[in-house]
Parts: C-alpha cells; structure tokens; sequence
C-alpha cells in the first residue's frame, strides 16, 4: 500500500480540498469529481489534527487521516478514496484487508455501510454520485453507530481472481438502499454536515496472507546408518549377547545410545524390535531366543525413559536369514536385531 495512513501530503492542507484534478496526497486520488478531505497535525486551519472542520479525533495511527462524504439527506453525494497498489495482487493468493473509519463529532447522520473494492483497472466517473452498488462487489462494513468517538475496523481476507490493483473506499449505495440514523447531540455547523455523514478514514492495509508454511523436517540420522525413516527395516549393527544367552554384552549399549536420540524426538512412532537367530538349534528353541533378546534390547531402552507401550516386540526365530551360508561369517549375518519405526 502507498501512503497507508495518509501521513504523506504534497502539502500541508489548510482547509477543506478544493482539487480538480483528483489528487488527494501521495498516492491516493478521488475517482469521481468528489473532493476527499486530508488532515494532518501540520495544519493550524481547518485540516488540523485533532481539531478541524468536521469534529475532534486523534489519528488511528501517525498524525494524519483521510476524511470522506458517505451520505448526505436529500442529495445523491459521495465522495471515495481509491489508490494504485504497489503490486497487482496474484491470482489464488489470499490477502489480509483492513481499514479503519470513524464516524466524525459533527456528522448529523450515521449510515450503516462503508466498502471496499479491489479492482484491476481504475474506476473513473465524471460526476459525484454513488459508484453503485450492483454496477461493483465489494466488500461492506457496518458502519451504524450512535457514538462517534470510536476508531472501528473492517477486516477480512479476500482471495485475489488475479490482477487487482485498485483499492476504493466509499459507501457505494445509493440513499435509498442506505440504512441512516439521525444523532441529536451532534453539533454540525457545516451545511452539508447537518444532512451528512462524513467519515474519518485511516490505516489501510493489504497483506499477502498465507498459512504458515511447515519447516521441512531435519533428516533423522544416526551414526552408521542411511537417513532413518517410517517403516524401513535397519540392522542394529553392534549388538551383542553372551553365547546362548539373552544377555547383552556391554559393547552393544554404546550402539543402543546412537538411537536413543531419534527415538525420544519422534514420541508418535512406535517401535518395532524384531529378533533373529542363525540355523543352529530347534525352531522353538530359536523364537524363545530371538523373542528374548529384543525384550533385552527393549528393557535397555525402557531403562533409559522410553515408554514401554510404544514397543512391539517379534521373535523370528532362524525363519528369515539374510544369508543361507553355513559358515561362521553366515551365522553372524543371521543373528541379528532388526529396528523399524511405524505410525500409532
């Protein structure tokens, strides 16, 4: 947005804006032949801040604001702010929009609509009547109030057809379609404010606004071994038991500690522990065996502040050898502990 709370003038303005050409201040100009008002705390006439012509308000934000004609008794007369994005907005991008408006002290009428349009092109009209309401879409505010001392905001997100780059803020009805309610404690002393509603208009915002986008994960490495991942099978490499034995030997632990890491960061993926043995001895004798040595390997981990309900423990047994060999060097390949992660 440029200007976005009016605090930029091409000069200090001193009174009520009397431009032909349309331009405001800085980035913002009038689409019709409606004369929007700035204010700002370098004027010492009827532009001032917090004092001037159409009542009392402090800016939203900085020393300056923008004031418009929303509505007028008896006479079709509106006045809009529009200005130039700094960027048309992207196709399928949702953008945050919010602007803040106040009815101002000396306003004789309140109305209950304020809008704006995101547009692709400039709207021009050659006349200072309503913009139209079914000419547009745009979005519209409640702007009904019995108070105005108050700074309220219209918000909400709007996802781009592609292309926008105008921004225009008005009451696009025409005075039937508008909802009005007179204010007996006002005390307008301008003409038209004794008829009008006339509103302060400050701090216009549009934001690119998407969900935070998820960190991609650190791969989860443990030393020795290719990235770990859900269900993929690995070979605790340096395990080691006491001969016919479920027993772990002390060399094995260092190992275990390699894991204990990835396992206390991954808290939702269970544990798979699944043991094996070489050829030698009975079938049963082997599934006791294997099946005692991973409730070793899981008692270790338990030990270590691992929740024991996230195990499962299987006993192979000599069912599945990695190699059919008969020699020592086979043997050691097919006893084993085998480690694998899964989702609860």
């Amino acid at each position: 947005m440029p200007n976005p709370s009016f605090e930029a003038y091409f000069k200090c303005p001193d009174s009520y804006n009397y431009a032909t050409d349309g331009k405001l201040a800085p980035g913002w100009f009038s689409p019709t032949t409606g004369t929007p008002d700035l204010y700002n705390e370098c004027s010492r006439g009827d532009a001032g801040v917090p004092t001037n012509w159409a009542g009392h308000s402090k800016p939203y934000t900085g020393k300056g604001y923008a004031g418009i004609y929303c509505f007028v008794k008896g006479k079709e007369y509106r006045e809009y702010l529009q200005t130039k994005l700094t960027e048309p907005l992207q196709e399928g991008v949702e953008y945050y929009v919010e602007y803040l408006f106040k009815l101002s002290s000396n306003s004789k009428y309140s109305i209950d609509r304020i809008g704006l349009l995101l547009s692709d092109t400039a709207i021009k009209q050659n006349n200072d009547l309503p913009l139209g309401a079914t000419t547009y879409e745009y979005r519209m505010a409640t702007a009904y109030s019995r108070t105005t001392g108050i700074w309220n905001k219209c918000r909400f997100f709007y996802k781009a057809k592609g292309g926008e780059q105008y921004l225009t803020i008005g009451n696009f009805s025409d005075n039937t379609s508008t909802r009005f309610r007179h204010l007996d404690f006002s005390k307008a002393k301008e003409p038209m404010l004794d008829r009008g509603a006339y509103y302060y208009i400050d701090d216009v915002r549009i934001i690119a606004y998407e969900e935070p986008k998820k960190k991609p994960e650190k791969p989860l490495i443990v030393e020795g071994y290719p990235e770990i991942k859900l269900d993929e099978r690995y070979v605790l490499k340096n395990i080691y038991f006491e001969f016919d034995s479920a027993r772990l030997m002390g060399n094995s632990f260092t190992e275990l500690q390699k894991w204990i890491s990835v396992i206390q960061y991954k808290k939702n993926w269970k544990i798979e522990l699944t043991g094996h043995t070489d050829e030698r001895g009975s079938e049963q004798y082997n599934l006791d065996l294997s099946l005692a040595r991973v409730e070793a390997v899981a008692e270790y981990l338990i030990s270590k502040g691992i929740d024991p309900t996230r195990f499962k423990l299987i006993g192979e047994g000599k069912r599945r050898p990695l190699s059919m060999g008969k020699d020592e060097a086979a043997h050691a390949l097919n006893r084993r502990v085998e480690i694998r992660f899964l989702e609860k």
